[in-house]
This record gives C-alpha cells, structure tokens and sequence, in this order.
C-alpha cells in the first residue's frame, strides 16, 4: 500500500467486509472533502466527530452491508445522501421507516441520481454506471483536481461495466471479490464475483490500473485470499481494513 504523506487527500477503507464478523467492518470509503461512498462502517469505523464531519454519502445499493450505518449518522449535523432512486426509496421506507429505527429522514436531503449521470458532490465530479446485481446498485468514478478513482458496488461480470470502467481512465479501481471459485454458482445468483473474475477485470483495464479487491465474505476468506494470491497479478491488491492510499 502506498505511504499517504501528513494532509495529503487520501482513500481511506474504513470497512471492506463482504459481512460483518468480529473485526471485520463493512462497506465504506472515506475519500476526505466530508465525502463518503456507502455506509457500513461510517460510525463503527471511525471516531464520532469524524463521522459528524461526513458531508456527503453517496450510496452504491440498498443493501444492509453498505447502508447500515447510515441510520447512525442522520440528526448529526449536515449531511446529503446521493443515490439511485430505488437504493433512496429502500432506505427510507424500510430502515427509517419507523420500525427498524426512527424516521430521522427529514434531518438530511435525498438526491435522487440516474444511472449514467455525471454530477457534482463535494468538490468531486461524479460519473455514474449501472453494475449487474441482485438490486439496483452503481458504480462511481470520482475526479478532484487530477485525482481519479472508480469504486464499483457490488456486481456480477458484466463486459459493460467493465468497458465503461476502462473508459474512465483512472489510474486505481476498487472492485468486489465475494466468493472463492468453488461456489460461484452462489455468487453469480447473489450478484457477485469470484477470483477468476479478476481476470476479466484485468483484461479490460489493461496492465497499468492498481485494482483494488473489496468485500471478501468472512466465511472462505482465507480461500477467496489465496486464489488471489495465485492469480499472480502484480498491481492487484486485497483491502485490509484500516488501508489507506494517496489520491
């Protein structure tokens, strides 16, 4: 990983679970300027004035893993959430919908985003793509002042994400890995990928783009970790919580 230097606007992952377990956090990224890109350990991960300081979040998909602590953070100060109308609707109805937790929506705006738009969210240009999963979900490719990366939510192969991705030209992409090759049945029905999907990741970036792997599930980690390992591939590297590099 490299060394971020004091100040330097950096991503940090605060969570890169594929599911919670002891230790283990899920989907979220800090990308300073109080911009965030999902939920899962907003305010696990981080200390509460740190969380109180996020601005913006910009949600990739409804699912629990990347919008759990979300809840946590609404009547906390300022805050804009930015998603696919779908992911928004989800939010609000079921987990602030007065049940699972109280309605605490009216403390923050909901910025609806369509698939393919191009928009501002704190000082960062946002480009936006649909991914292939079980539920509506995005990926993002974020520009600031030369600085580029592109997380992609959770998502099955898909040749037009991969293309669009490449077209971005950044030279860093966050990408998910869920499952070990075994059970990859389980993850295209689940909507994700597996280590020998990487491959094609690599095939459509070419050899210059850092591919960063996220959301390895607790449960075969180790084996999800070592079919990595034995792809081999120089400029791939597996998220550990707390990583952090400069933008």
């Amino acid at each position: 990983m490299p060394a971020v230097r004091e100040n330097q606007a950096q991503f940090r992952a605060l969570g890169v679970s594929g599911a919670p377990a002891a230790g283990r956090l899920t989907t979220c990224f800090a990308l300073g300027d109080g911009l965030v890109v999902d939920t899962g350990a907003l305010v696990h991960g981080q200390a509460p004035a740190e969380s109180a300081a996020v601005t913006d979040i910009l949600l990739s998909h409804s699912h629990l893993d990347h919008t759990l602590g979300l809840p946590f953070r609404l009547g906390h100060g300022e805050l804009r959430v930015w998603g696919l109308k779908e992911t928004l609707d989800a939010v609000r109805q079921h987990l602030l919908g007065g049940d699972i937790w109280p309605d605490l929506s009216a403390t923050a705006s909901w910025n609806e985003v369509q698939a393919g738009a191009e928009l501002e969210v704190a000082g960062w240009k946002v480009h936006t793509h649909r991914c292939s999963h079980t539920v509506p979900c995005l990926a993002f490719a974020l520009e600031r002042g030369g600085r580029k990366l592109v997380i992609v939510g959770d998502t099955r192969v898909d040749e037009g994400l991969m293309t669009w991705v490449a077209s971005q030209e950044a030279p860093a992409c966050v990408v998910e890995c869920s499952f070990p090759d075994r059970v990859s049945d389980v993850a295209v029905r689940f909507g994700h990928q597996t280590p020998r999907d990487l491959r094609s990741w690599r095939a459509a970036l070419g050899s210059d783009t850092r591919m960063y792997v996220t959301h390895v599930k607790p449960s075969a980690r180790d084996e999800t970790l070592g079919e990595c390992r034995a792809l081999q591939d120089a400029g791939l590297t597996v998220l550990e919580q707390g990583d952090a590099f400069p933008l």
